[in-house]
């Protein structure tokens, strides 16, 4: 996700205020720290226009997970 906010030259406090999630709370996720909730992952999706599912990493073919 990181990679996409430098791309389209979004900041961390720019995309929590799009997203209506705290700013540290965004960054904390977004450094490994904290997962994001469902809810939070939806809204970030929404203010990057994108799908959640494109923000998550698909899991490789052979994990059964």
């Amino acid at each position: 996700m990181i990679a996409e906010l430098g791309r389209r030259g979004i900041t961390v406090p720019s995309l929590a205020a799009r997203a209506g999630i705290d700013p540290e709370l965004l960054q904390m996720s977004l450094d490994c720290r904290r997962d994001l909730t469902v809810t939070e992952l939806a809204a970030v999706a929404h203010a990057l226009g994108v799908s959640p599912a494109s923000l998550v990493p698909a899991l490789p073919a052979d994990d059964p997970a």
